[in-house]
């Protein structure tokens, strides 16, 4: 284990580094990240006003939730971006190779060989629409609550990254499964709205199977309403998230073993 944070700090000083090395490109990307979550917030703006049905809820209480949304999805871009070439370029190209050459890990080497300094804009925009909002919404704090926000960031980006390796592992059997990965995280854009105004099935989803229900929505309408029991959302969250990922390494061991080169 110390072996591999030794190796994880080396990993990322060498990431930083070769992102330094373009430095305009890194800004120009931190600040298209948040335009992009700043349109896409006053999309919903738009949206939210237009729909009567939400109207239990505040535009205060919606931006919450929405700055809430980025803050897993942006710790897991600063960190686990690069899963997205296995599913679209590596097993495709064949460039897993020099991994499989390697003493070490794969997964681990895959995950710390990128670091993603876009997603620090993704998670400043999140922090000010916590802020800013959050002064006009009386919450019901106490110590479950604070936990269970802390779990949903945390562990919710552990999900997230769980999520990505169980689909792009998918592309060891098909060769590419981006479009797949894709369709996936993008199942995140649900949870910036509240859980309760969909159909059952699609909350069972979001809860259980895509739990990014469990990770946004419910935990601020715990928050704000006191809808559920904050313990047991932080246990559920966490019991979601460390089966989640043990399925996700399986599958990608497994996926690993039928892994056939296909560069040139």
């Amino acid at each position: 284990m110390i072996r591999y944070i030794k190796l994880y700090g080396i990993y990322v000083k060498k990431a930083i580094k070769s992102r330094l090395e373009y430095k305009n490109d890194a800004i120009l990307g931190m600040i298209s990240f948040l335009i992009t979550n700043t349109v896409s917030f006053l999309t919903l703006t738009f949206v939210i006003s237009s729909i009567p049905s939400l109207g239990t809820w505040s535009m205060s209480e919606l931006g919450f939730l929405y700055g809430f949304a980025m803050m897993p999805r942006a710790i897991d871009h600063l960190f686990s971006d690069s899963l997205w070439y296995v599913g679209y370029w590596y097993v495709r190209n064949g460039l897993m190779d020099h991994y499989l050459t390697r003493p070490v890990n794969v997964l681990f080497q895959v995950v710390a060989e990128v670091f993603q300094p876009e997603a620090f804009g993704e998670l400043f925009l999140g922090i000010v629409l916590l802020v800013v909002c959050g002064f006009n919404i009386s919450f019901m704090w106490s110590i479950g609550s604070v936990v269970m926000l802390i779990v949903a960031i945390v562990f919710g980006s552990f999900i997230i990254t769980s999520l990505k390796i169980l689909t792009c592992s998918v592309a060891f059997w098909t060769k590419t499964s981006g479009v797949l990965m894709n369709m996936v995280y993008n199942f995140a854009d649900f949870a910036k709205y509240p859980i309760t105004i969909y159909h059952p099935i699609i909350r069972t989803i979001m809860t259980f199977i895509i739990p990014f229900g469990l990770i946004i929505s419910i935990p601020i309408d715990t928050l704000i309403n006191g809808t559920y029991n904050p313990w047991l959302i932080s246990l559920s969250i966490i019991g979601i998230a460390i089966g989640l990922f043990l399925v996700a390494f399986f599958v990608w061991c497994r996926g690993l073993k039928h892994y056939d080169s296909s560069g040139s």
